[in-house]
């Protein structure tokens, strides 16, 4: 299975943070800034880097920003720029597009141009700290949570006919927390997902057409994904 392959514009701290963090996670990186020092800080982590205006959709094509599962812009103060990323990548129909903005409104205007998830990000850092001021022991529980990775998974190949508890005994390192079966509620599309799992049973079979959720480790889940369950 092919890596998810993932585009960061602009490498301020966001950004290089983002890298830092993707790096560990087997996905194919692409990174284009204007500063080529920033470029240097971060090009041994990235398959592709690229000094260049990031907000010319010259620059987009011309790096294959169409073929990216997910692009990434982390401008924290140009707004405009922001807006014209975000404009070309929606036209190069990249599939994931996420945008930074610095208030709501700034946000509804990245999501009318073609932005599919908008980080606010001072709100979202206010978010995460409320549990470490509230409660140091409930921050220490969250860091170790963010060890694992939570997938949707459709059931295929020897997984098909194994019970829930066969499947977890299979693979110690993955667990089934639930499961949307097709017909159930109606057909699945992408997130009729967005309708609750059904609970697993241990003696549950998994039957063809059955979407997994699986939790694991990510070295765990990515090892999976790749192809480790035939």
């Amino acid at each position: 299975m092919k890596h998810k392959r993932v585009l960061v514009i602009g490498l301020g701290g966001l950004g290089r943070s983002l890298v830092e963090e993707l790096w560990d996670t087997h996905v194919e990186i692409m990174v284009i800034d204007k500063s080529e020092s920033a470029i240097d800080a971060v090009k041994d982590k990235a398959g592709a880097a690229f000094v260049a205006d990031g907000s010319d959709p010259g620059v987009l094509e011309g790096v294959g920003a169409k073929d990216v599962d997910v692009a990434v812009i982390t401008y924290a103060e140009d707004f405009e720029s922001s807006v014209l990323v975000v404009a070309s990548l929606a036209q190069l129909k990249v599939p994931a597009i996420f945008a930074r903005a610095s208030n709501d409104r700034q946000a509804a205007v990245l999501r009318a141009v073609g932005a599919t998830r908008v980080i606010l990000v001072e709100h979202e850092m206010g978010r995460r700290l409320a549990p470490e001021v509230l409660s140091p022991v409930s921050a220490d529980l969250v860091e170790y949570a963010s060890s694992f990775r939570v997938v949707p998974w459709e059931a295929k190949g020897n997984v098909l006919g194994k019970t829930v508890s066969e499947f977890n005994g299979r693979y110690a390192d993955l667990n089934v927390l639930g499961y949307w079966r097709e017909g159930a509620a109606g057909p699945l599309s992408v997130f009729s997902r967005k309708r609750r799992p059904i609970l697993p049973a241990p003696t549950e079979r998994i039957v063809a057409g059955d979407t997994l959720l699986l939790i694991g480790l990510h070295d765990a889940v990515e090892k999976f994904l790749a192809g480790d369950w035939e």
